[in-house]
């Protein structure tokens, strides 16, 4: 690790990490996180999150540093029990003592020559010019201005962006991947949309396979991101998907999924870990519990305009669930977009519990939109409408009828869904 303050702290970050141990990354937090971080959230949650990602990763061994600073450093590491290799920052508090502001952990598949690893490192950290940085700017306000779903916000993010690169915010930096962060923070201050990004990308990379071709691999060697399907003690199906997909496989994976629980007296569907991603495979699942045809809600444009009515199919690949077969949907406050969907949808048209934490909040779709060969941003156009409702989860995420930590969500909807089988039967 290089000797700056940012180095020193990583350091102890994977020594704390690696130990697997609460004690020891509890003295880390206390004695490196910045204070308002430690008292944003009680110790012993934070302690339970960092076991799962320990559970999830395993050791993680630093491989390469792409870009050195005194008080940030970004780098690329192994995850010894996934199939990724993840992109960490470590970002300190410009005033002393310095403390950790945050660590920030991006998951990128290991490519088979490990120098490409550093491939996807060096775009954030690649040097960009003054001319380059202006027109990055500039080009990410128009995105938004004439982008974004509500037009009259959208024009405040662009004229905020355009007000701080006047008055010398952007000057001096010279990274891609900081000035990305940069206009995202900025962009978002203003909005509090968490599907708002800037991204660096690189356009001397090519790649040597058919990237629509090695986009499918990946995905049927990840089974569509359908993590885990049983049936636990008591009869109670347990599906848990950690993305959304809409490839005819995937829908095809769902409906294995849910072939094997046909039988169960209740169903708990996990997206704890679900960050979104498309609508097929949820769309799907509702086919199974929701009357077929029902339709749940409503899409429209910047204009205000309906352009899409959203409804469940009117047929399955299989065997519907009954009205009287009780569901469960575990969130956290890491489940986001299109998972968050289908919870609301299930939640509000009354066939599903939510157990867990109130959920990431972001219910506008979004699309690319590519501002230069260096730079692209993420742009909601869109926004949804529940048909019960008549508004979204967009800002307040999902409520939980029966609320507690993630950690304890299984076993809270595995209790009351025993109860309710013993009062049934």
């Amino acid at each position: 690790m290089p000797n700056t303050a940012a180095g020193r702290c990583a350091a102890a970050y994977f020594e704390a990490f690696n130990s697997g141990n609460n004690e020891v990354m509890r003295a880390f937090i206390e004695e490196h996180y910045a204070l308002s971080y430690v008292k944003s959230r009680p110790l012993d949650e934070r302690l339970a999150a960092y076991q799962r990602l320990h559970g999830t990763f395993g050791r993680l061994i630093p491989l390469r540093v792409a870009l050195s600073l005194e008080l940030q450093l970004t780098l690329l590491a192994d995850a010894a029990k996934t199939d990724n290799a993840l992109v960490m920052r470590f970002q300190l508090e410009a005033g002393p003592p310095h403390r950790l502001a945050y660590v920030t952990l991006s998951g990128i598949d290991k490519p088979e020559v490990p120098d490409e690893y550093a491939v996807h490192v060096a775009t954030k950290a690649a040097p960009i010019n003054d001319a380059l940085r202006r027109s990055t700017v500039q080009s990410v306000a128009e995105a938004l201005r004439g982008t974004y779903v509500y037009p009259k916000l959208g024009g405040q993010m662009a004229d905020a962006l355009v007000q701080k690169q006047k008055e010398g915010r952007y000057d001096g930096v010279t990274r891609a991947g900081i000035l990305a962060d940069m206009l995202t923070e900025d962009a978002r201050a203003i909005s509090n949309d968490k599907h708002i990004w800037v991204e660096a990308q690189n356009p001397m990379v090519q790649e040597s396979t058919d990237p629509v071709n090695l986009s499918v691999e990946r995905l049927r060697r990840e089974n569509y991101h359908f993590r885990k399907v049983e049936v636990l003690p008591g009869n109670i199906g347990y599906i848990k998907f950690d993305m959304i997909h809409d490839d005819q496989e995937a829908l095809e994976t769902a409906a294995a999924a849910l072939a094997v629980v046909a039988r169960c007296d209740a169903l708990i569907f996990d997206i704890r870990d679900n960050l979104g991603g498309e609508w097929g495979t949820a769309n799907l699942i509702l086919g199974y519990l929701l009357p077929k045809g029902t339709v749940f809600g409503y899409m429209y444009d910047r204009d205000g305009r309906r352009v899409e009515e959203r409804s469940t199919p009117v047929a399955i690949p299989g065997r519907p669930f009954g009205a009287g077969v009780p569901v469960y949907v575990l969130t956290s406050s890491r489940t986001g977009s299109a998972a968050e969907g289908f919870a609301y949808t299930l939640k509000h048209l009354d066939r599903a519990t939510i157990v867990g934490e109130v959920t990431l909040g972001m219910a506008h779709p979004s699309k690319e939109v590519v501002v230069n060969d260096y730079f692209r941003v993420s742009v909601p156009y869109l926004r949804t409408e529940n048909a019960v409702t008549g508004t979204s989860f967009e800002g307040s995420g999902v409520v939980p009828q029966i609320k507690v930590a993630a950690e304890r969500a299984l076993e809270a909807a595995v209790q009351d869904a025993l109860r309710r089988i013993s009062n049934r039967q």
